[in-house]
C-alpha cells in the first residue's frame, strides 16, 4: 500500500528544504505520487508566496528531480494558486502560462485594509483580529458570507483542479472563538459552496495540516464538510499541505479511518499524467 500527496512547499515559497530533499523523504515513506504546489506570485509584497524570478528554477528542480527518481515516485509540478475576485482568471493562465499538471485554488485574502493591502485570513491571530474589526466591523458572518462568496466565484469563473481546505478560516477559531460551525447560517454557507462545486467538477482535498500542526481539532474540511462532499458525490484527494519533507504524510492513517468511516472508498490520484479513482484504508491506496 502506498500515498500520494499533491499539497507540497518547498524552499520556494514558505516551505523549507530542496525539492530532492522532499522526494527522497516521500520515497522513504510510501509515497509514489507527489506533486509540488509552491504558493504563486502575487502583486503584493509577503513572507509566504514565490517570487516570479524563481519560477524558472522551481520548474527546473521539479524536471530534475521527475527524472533522477524516474521509476520509484512520480513527481507532478503545480502551483498553490490565491484567487482575487478582480484578477479572475489568472488560475487558468498560470496553468497554461507553465503548462502545469494541475492546479490548487485556495482563498487566503479576503477584502483589503484601507491602504489597499489584502486581509490574510489563516494568519496570525492579531491580523485576522484587525481585519476583522478594521473591515468588517467585527461582524464575523459578514467575513464568512464573503469568504465562502469568494470561493464560489473561483469555482464558477476560474475552477481550479483542486479545491484548497474549503474551510480554513476555521483555524482562528482554535485560539479564539469567532464563530460556531453548529450555526444554522454557516452550515448553509457551507453546503451552498459545495453545491457549486459538485457541479464544477473539482476535486475536493481533505488537508491534514490543522492536525499535525495542532491549529485545529479537524482536517480541512470537518466532519460537516466531509459529510457535504460525500452527500454531494464530490470527489476528494488526501492532501498534507506540506511544508517541510517530514511532514509529507502527516496524520494520513488517522484520516483515512475517518473517511472510510464516513463512507469514502476512493481516493483521487494522479497516476501517469490521469487522475483515477482508487480504494485505500487505513495503511494506504490501491496503486
Amino acid at each position: 500500500m502506498t500515498w500520494t500527496n499533491y499539497h507540497n512547499h518547498c524552499k520556494y515559497c514558505d516551505g523549507v528544504e530542496e525539492i530532492e530533499t522532499h522526494v527522497q523523504q516521500g520515497i522513504i515513506e510510501g509515497v509514489v505520487s507527489l506533486g509540488f504546489s509552491s504558493h504563486s506570485p502575487v502583486s503584493f509584497e509577503n513572507k509566504w508566496s514565490m517570487e516570479e524570478k524563481d519560477i524558472p528554477a522551481y520548474l527546473k528542480d521539479i524536471k530534475a528531480a521527475a527524472e533522477k527518481y524516474f521509476g520509484q515516485i512520480e513527481i507532478y509540478k503545480s502551483l498553490e494558486i490565491d484567487y482575487f475576485p478582480q484578477q479572475s482568471g489568472v488560475i487558468k493562465k498560470w496553468v497554461d502560462d507553465l503548462d502545469l499538471d494541475y492546479s490548487i485554488g485556495s482563498v487566503h485574502f479576503v477584502d483589503a485594509f484601507e491602504d489597499g493591502m489584502p486581509w490574510e485570513i489563516d494568519g496570525p491571530l492579531i491580523t485576522f483580529e484587525k481585519g476583522l474589526e478594521e473591515i468588517f466591523g467585527n461582524d464575523i458572518r459578514k467575513v464568512l458570507e464573503k469568504y465562502f462568496e469568494y470561493t464560489i466565484q473561483m469555482l464558477e469563473k476560474d475552477c481550479p483542479t483542486i479545491l484548497g481546505h474549503i474551510d480554513k478560516i476555521k483555524m482562528q477559531n482554535h485560539h479564539h472563538f469567532f464563530f460556531d460551525e453548529n450555526e444554522t447560517w454557516y452550515q448553509e454557507l457551507l453546503k451552498q459552496t459545495l453545491e457549486v462545486a459538485a457541479k464544477s467538477g473539482v476535486i475536493a482535498e481533505v488537508n491534514t495540516r490543522g492536525l499535525y500542526k495542532k491549529r485545529a481539532s479537524e482536517t480541512y474540511p470537518g466532519e460537516l464538510g466531509l459529510g457535504l462532499l460525500k452527500e454531494f458525490g464530490i470527489p476528494i484527494c488526501l492532501n498534507s499541505d506540506a511544508h517541510h519533507p517530514k511532514e509529507i504524510i502527516g496524520e494520513y492513517k488517522n484520516t483515512a479511518v475517518l473517511l472510510k468511516h464516513l463512507g469514502f472508498k476512493e481516493l483521487m490520484i494522479l497516476k501517469n499524467n490521469t487522475w483515477q479513482a482508487m480504494p485505500f484504508d487505513e495503511n494506504g491506496i490501491q496503486w
